[in-house]
């Protein structure tokens, strides 16, 4: 899955002293300077939907590669008690009307625990 994370273009994301991001429309995911844990965010209730698929510093960790989703209008926040966010990338997708997501795509991979 790693690998699957380094495709795409490298597209800079937003880095400061208080942690990283990366947008998409309506869809937000963002990383404390810690590393501690990921929070994605829908800023819009309609037929997208959004997650962050993400893999920590802990190699034995049995959940990676982790995945959360944000609810239509709102925010999800994930964390691992075995390691720090270590890679991460901002997906999209569009809701049927059988409430099913299609995963439409990712954005560029963000190491905010360095490669």
């Amino acid at each position: 899955m790693i690998a699957s994370l380094t495709l795409g273009t490298a597209a800079p994301a937003l880095a400061a002293a208080s942690g990283w991001s990366d947008t998409h429309a309506s869809g937000r995911v963002s990383v404390p300077a810690d590393r501690a844990s990921i929070k994605v965010c829908d800023g819009k209730v309609d037929n997208v939907a959004y997650k962050a698929v993400w893999h920590n510093d802990n190699p034995i960790d049995a959940r990676d590669p982790f995945e959360v989703r944000a609810p239509q209008g709102g925010c999800a926040t994930d964390s691992s008690l075995l390691g720090s966010v270590k890679v991460f990338k901002l997906c999209h997708g569009q809701i049927g009307a059988n409430k099913k997501v299609t995963w439409n795509g990712c954005k560029a991979a963000v190491w905010p625990g360095g490669r």
